[in-house]
């Protein structure tokens, strides 16, 4: 069996709430073959907010780094 079929199969007996991490990871795979700068692009906003709010609660003194 192709690797295509066989992946299509899995897909197809997951159940629906995995569908959208699947979604997701086959536009990291596009994103990456298109180069850096549209990985860039795919969800770091929101990796550099939290990263932001990380060290915001580090200076705070609300959290410790381990």
């Amino acid at each position: 069996m192709a690797i295509r079929e066989h992946l299509i199969e899995k897909i197809q007996s997951l159940p629906e709430d995995k569908l959208e991490e699947i979604a997701d990871f086959v536009e990291f795979l596009e994103a990456k073959g298109k180069g850096q700068s549209a990985l860039a692009e795919y969800g770091m906003a929101d990796y550099l907010s939290q990263l932001l709010s990380y060290e915001e609660m580090l200076a705070a003194g609300k959290i410790r780094w381990r």
